[in-house]
């Protein structure tokens, strides 16, 4: 009895240190659990996955070279660019990966569309067939390509791309966007398609293959299952509007009337909804209605131009003639301004480089409210072209107005240093 009784603690001991060890080795070794399913989620293409269980590894090994590298990698994909530089300005700090380090940075260069020459040599080494980061290399061209809008160049790689991969779905969505922009519909629908055989839950393709269908084909049927697919997912103002106008083209109008009701009645602000459901009053002959909604639509997006046409000719019934012309006006500048730009970016396909008709078109891209995109090609012209002036003019005026004056003063400098061009293309 005496003998058990002093057993008793001892085994207790041991069952306590054996407690303790396989929790030393759970700490020890846990965390590794999370870098093999990252690696998992990266080659089943997971991204947002893979990125949750490197933050988690991070967490319990900070130190950790490769998953710092890793992380980088995703963030650029993700246009996350500062957190990308972070993650590599600590991979190269605990000594890991100094090529792999450099080409990162250097696809950043590229993917933003800034094309300088150490960040291409850096690619080149490694854009060639058969080499591990061809893949990745390519995707990044393609979309600095794409943003300088080289869509030559784009295509080039996408294509490249998908002999490497044939059903990777990115691949195929960014070379329908090109097809649907040179108003090759054909191959752009075919591409989109292909993509959501692949994955039927690329909400981006089924986007773009609903809105090719709505807007090119007048496709009602097709067009409003693609949105009812996409709306079932995820409620924004795209596919409610997209679905709406669907209904519309099937003349099942009292349920498009009432979504866009529904709709508006949460989200009061929307301009293009506040657009489609006006022109619908208006038909219907509801011109007090259709005025209301349609002066909300063009507080909200001034150079909207379906919805200045409507509320021109809401205004032109009710004998309002000086308001309509104002809005016919706003109209005829906006429909010319569409055209210029078309007309720019048909020129800009043969000479992507010129950077008269590129400030040209981010000019129109300004006016027309969309600043991140103009502020983009103006910056991208001038990292190509550092003096051209009327460049540096058009950002000191977008920054004076949006405030961020000592940006404004530093690019008003650069434009009165610089040289006039001789002349202005047409």
């Amino acid at each position: 009895m005496m003998t058990n009784r002093l057993r008793q603690p001892r085994f207790l001991l041991l069952f306590l240190l054996a407690g303790a060890a396989l929790v030393l080795l759970g700490a020890c070794y846990w965390p590794e659990w999370y870098l093999h399913s990252a690696r998992q989620a990266l080659e089943r293409r997971d991204f947002v996955a893979a990125h949750a269980d490197l933050e988690r590894y991070l967490t319990a090994r900070p130190n950790h070279a490769e998953a710092h590298l890793l992380v980088a990698r995703l963030d650029r994909r993700a246009n996350r660019y500062v957190e990308a530089a972070k993650h590599l300005d600590a991979c190269r700090r605990l000594g890991g990966f100094a090529d792999a380090v450099e080409l990162e940075r250097a696809l950043i260069a590229l993917q933003t569309g800034d094309f300088d020459a150490r960040a291409e040599q850096i690619c080149r080494r490694h854009a060639v067939r058969g080499d591990p980061e061809e893949f990745l290399i390519l995707e990044a061209l393609s979309q600095g390509y794409s943003k300088t809008y080289h869509l030559d160049d784009a295509l080039f790689c996408l294509n490249r791309m998908l002999e490497l991969q044939p059903n990777h779905g990115y691949a195929l969505r960014r070379r329908a966007w090109i097809y649907s922009t040179l108003h090759d519909h054909q191959k752009a629908e075919a591409d989109y398609r292909r993509a959501l055989e692949i994955d039927a839950g690329d909400s981006v393709a089924r986007l773009g293959l609903a809105q090719l269908l709505l807007e090119v084909r007048k496709d009602g049927a097709a067009a409003f299952e693609q949105f009812d697919h996409l709306w079932t997912v995820h409620k924004d103002s795209a596919t409610t509007v997209g679905r709406a106008r669907g209904l519309l083209l099937l003349g099942r109008t009292d349920e498009a009337r009432q979504l866009l009701d529904d709709w508006l009645s949460g989200h009061s602000d929307d301009s293009a909804a506040l657009t489609e459901r006006g022109k619908l009053a208006l038909e219907e002959k509801n011109v007090s209605v259709a005025e209301s909604l349609l002066r909300r639509a063009v507080a909200r997006a001034a150079s909207n131009p379906s919805a200045n046409h409507a509320l021109y000719l809401c205004l032109v019934q009710q004998g309002k003639t000086s308001e309509a012309e104002q809005c016919q006006a706003r109209f005829k500048q906006t429909v010319k301004d569409i055209e210029r730009l078309d007309t720019l970016l048909q020129k800009l396909k043969k000479e992507p480089d010129d950077p008269d008709r590129r400030c040209q078109a981010a000019e129109i891209f300004l006016r027309h409210g969309q600043e991140s995109e103009g502020e983009r090609w103006l910056l991208a012209t001038l990292r190509m072209h550092p003096d051209h002036g009327p460049s540096h003019r058009a950002l000191a005026d977008y920054y004076r107005r949006s405030g961020r004056d000592d940006l404004a003063e530093l690019h008003q400098c650069l434009a009165n240093a610089a040289r006039p061009p001789l002349f202005r293309k047409p």
